[in-house]
């Protein structure tokens, strides 16, 4: 064999071996992690915590936290409602996405509805409020229309300073007929 060819067969077993050793690292801890991310995803224990970690609230009468996310930097807590057509979300995305609240806003509108299975809602922009949230000012806006089964839904959407300092988000859901106006307005006020 020539050099060149010993370099080039060095170099090959050289990158299979690499290839090798990330499959094997990949078959032990994925499944792992993977694991660790769907017993999160119904636990209301963990999306106490990530929903803490983020802001400080007190939940209306009849809501429940659920169950939470925390993958690759992007954390996210699921908050049930009095029924299975409300819900609130809190978020809070890795620091790189701060400033691009509509990459954020459409990341949270996608997560909610690979959860909830409202894929198909036509929500239309209706208004805004300015709250505080971890001490800041805060917008949250309004949304309206129907989801895919053609019920009246509501969405208040508003991008705020987690306690991290990173971006966080707050979605607020549920049926116009069973809105609870006072209760969501009482953890709008608890998130100060």
């Amino acid at each position: 064999m020539s050099r060149n060819t010993k370099i080039v067969v060095g170099i090959i077993g050289g990158i299979l071996a690499i290839c090798c050793i990330i499959a094997i690292i990949a078959a032990l801890v994925l499944p792992r992690m993977f694991a660790n991310f769907a017993e999160s995803v119904d636990d209301p224990a963990a999306a106490a915590d990530v929903a803490g970690s983020i802001v400080d609230y007190d939940l209306p009468s009849g809501y429940n936290e659920q169950g939470a996310m925390n993958l690759f930097g992007f954390r996210m807590a699921f908050i049930t409602g009095p029924d299975e057509n409300s819900m609130i979300m809190l978020a809070e995305f890795p620091a790189s996405l701060a400033g691009d609240e509509e990459q954020m806003q459409q990341q949270m509108r996608d997560a909610f509805a690979n959860q909830t299975g409202t894929q198909n809602a036509q929500l239309e922009y209706v208004g805004s409020e300015d709250v505080t949230i971890n001490g800041a000012d805060a917008t949250l806006a309004t949304y309206e229309g129907t989801d895919g089964q053609g019920n009246n839904v509501r969405q208040l959407l508003g991008v705020f300073e987690a306690k991290s300092g990173s971006p966080g988000m707050l979605m607020i859901f549920g049926r116009q007929d069973g809105w609870d106006e006072n209760g969501i307005s009482r953890f709008l006020d608890s998130l100060e």
